[in-house]
């Protein structure tokens, strides 16, 4: 029965990663929060090639993004957001990964690598150059370093004060150039807040981290709750 269970939470975990993609390009997937692991099933029964179909015929430009009325055909969403969803739409960091690709820590992070670098390995004591793209289990974008116009999210492995947790620790192993999707439980993410000064990546703006400080306040002991980060490492030293 654990081995049971635990493929079952597995599975849903890599669909979950899955409708974090076609959020980054979807019109119109918006579900509560009562239906989201029905809709995860579903999703996962259908399969990577389903994705691959559904993604084809979607605009990238009306994604749907938390706090932000449903797109209509008249008005679309903020230039700024248009532009934080779409930032990966066309890139590699787009690929649905099957199952397989991901692993799993110790303390509970999992991630998968979408592309490999060929650059300076990601070690403790090394500073990192990133550009990142975070958003909910549910797929929800909510910001990006290329909304704050691509500046980079600059910090040391294994300082306390420079990433959240989860991320200083998915980020190990990495090599400059490539890029990984990592997801990291709340307990692991923004346990000191979201304030200037705290360990980031930080949302930049009220919204996106008031986003963030729910899902510490009301889901950060829910089993299965991940928040989704896709980094790419530009520097290493």
């Amino acid at each position: 029965n654990t081995k049971h269970h635990t493929m079952v939470r597995f599975n849903h975990i890599a669909a979950a990663a899955a409708l974090s993609l076609l959020v980054s390009n979807a019109t119109a997937f918006q579900f509560p929060a009562s239906n989201r692991r029905d809709a995860i099933k579903d999703i996962l029964s259908k399969g990577a090639i389903g994705f691959g179909a559904i993604v084809a015929n979607i605009d990238v430009a009306n994604a749907l993004v938390e706090g932000n009325p449903p797109p209509s055909k008249v008005k679309s969403l903020s230039e700024e957001y248009r532009q934080g969803t779409a930032a990966m739409a066309q890139s590699v960091e787009a690929e649905v990964l099957p199952r397989e690709a991901y692993k799993q820590l110790e303390s509970g992070v999992i991630y998968a690598d979408i592309s490999k670098g060929d650059g300076e390995e990601v070690t403790e004591g090394r500073k990192v150059n990133t550009q990142w793209v975070l958003r909910r289990s549910n797929g929800y974008f909510v910001d990006s370093s290329a909304v704050s116009d691509s500046v980079p999210f600059i910090f040391t492995v294994g300082d306390p004060n420079g990433a959240i947790v989860g991320l200083d620790e998915g980020i190990r192993g990495m090599k400059a150039g490539g890029t990984r999707r990592i997801l990291i439980p709340p307990r692991l993410a923004w346990t000191q807040g979201v304030d200037d000064g705290k360990p980031g990546p930080l949302p930049a703006g009220f919204g996106p981290r008031q986003q963030m400080r729910r899902v510490m306040e009301v889901r950060r002991d829910v089993p299965g709750e991940y928040i989704f980060l896709e980094v790419k490492v530009s520097k290493v030293r």
